[in-house]
């Protein structure tokens, strides 16, 4: 096994320890913020395995930093949909009238998400088509104004 490069290794346990926190971490926001900066490392360590010339090591490198990514899009899934794991944890499974709830809370919530979106979009169409007028108004003002220094001119 080769060793990938200090760098890339202090990468790692950077990584390693934002999974600690994100497993600890309750709080939605903080997760995604969280997941955002294991992105970030993620990038900076490919960066790295860019420069890295030994094949063997590189290939490592790759292969680990894929497992990472996996791990981040695992994590993201779960803050996206919640936890999917339907194995009897105690005794403590959710009910299908619980899981029903829960889905039609998240669906509510999406739509309002796309209510409050389509009224954006609306008054951004909005502000856009007085502007257009504004322009129609501007070009023909100074059409006119070019028109009558050009007869001034033949007078």
């Amino acid at each position: 096994m080769i060793l990938p490069r200090p760098m890339i290794q202090d990468y790692y346990a950077d990584l390693d320890e934002l999974f600690g926190e994100i497993k600890a971490e309750t709080k939605k926001g903080k997760i995604d913020e969280l997941l955002s900066e294991a992105d970030e490392i993620v990038g900076q360590i490919k960066i790295e395995i860019a420069s890295i010339t030994n094949p063997n090591e590189k290939k490592e490198a790759l292969s680990k930093t894929s497992s990472y990514e996996k791990k981040i899009q695992a994590y993201k899934r779960k803050a996206l949909l919640g936890p999917q794991d339907d194995s009897a944890d105690g005794g403590q499974k959710l009910s299908s009238v619980d899981k029903s709830k829960q889905g039609l809370a998240k669906l509510n919530g999406a739509r309002e998400m796309l209510a409050e979106t389509e009224e954006v979009g609306t008054k951004v169409l909005s502000d856009l088509a007085i502007q257009k007028e504004v322009i129609k108004r501007s070009t023909k003002t100074v059409h006119t104004m070019a028109f009558l220094q050009i007869t001034k001119l033949f007078r």
